[in-house]
């Protein structure tokens, strides 16, 4: 049959069909299991403590810049897949992280953006910890070190945001 006997309907499923491409299989940066820790100090009766947590991360590796929305590669932490309903005082509930420093091999970088959120010793939700080195505020500094071994994605952030409240954090996906 030629393309000029199809009806719309029919063209256009032959548009689709032809055009489709196979699936590809879940990369391997998406629901990987997670470890992390965080020592945040320098906020009073706000947030300071020791936190964990432990469960799968929706994403923690390099987003190359073909599937990125904003074009270019970048390391990407999503942290918790599924945030449990209650979690338990001294928890880690969220990470987000994100550097387009930290792609190519690259292990080190001072330009990134973190958010932190955590629920306290007594219980309290305070607000996350943000830390955005590339806001162009000279008081947010931070280094980020990334190690890969073995499978096993380990990210280091250790730092200061302008009001002075610091962060060393640590989250390991394997």
């Amino acid at each position: 049959m030629s393309l000029g006997r199809l009806s719309r309907g029919a063209l256009a499923l032959a548009i689709i069909v032809g055009t489709a491409r196979p699936s590809l299989p879940q990369s391997a940066i998406h629901q990987r299991n997670t470890t992390a820790t965080a020592l945040i100090g320098g906020s009073p009766r706000l947030r300071d403590g020791s936190f964990q947590a432990t469960g799968v991360s929706s994403v923690c590796g390099v987003i190359p810049k073909e599937a990125s929305l904003t074009g270019e590669a970048v390391f990407v932490i999503e942290f918790p897949s599924d945030p449990p309903p209650a979690p338990p005082p001294g928890t880690i509930t969220a990470i987000a992280f994100g550097s387009s420093q930290l792609v190519g091999g690259v292990t080190k970088a001072t330009v990134f953006r973190l958010m932190v959120g955590v629920r306290t010793a007594n219980g309290g939700r305070p607000p996350n910890y943000v830390l955005n080195t590339d806001s162009g505020r000279p008081k947010n500094v931070g280094t980020a070190t990334l190690t890969t071994r073995n499978g096993e994605t380990t990210l280091k952030v250790v730092g200061q945001e302008d009001m002075g409240e610091t962060i060393d954090l640590t989250v390991t996906c394997r």
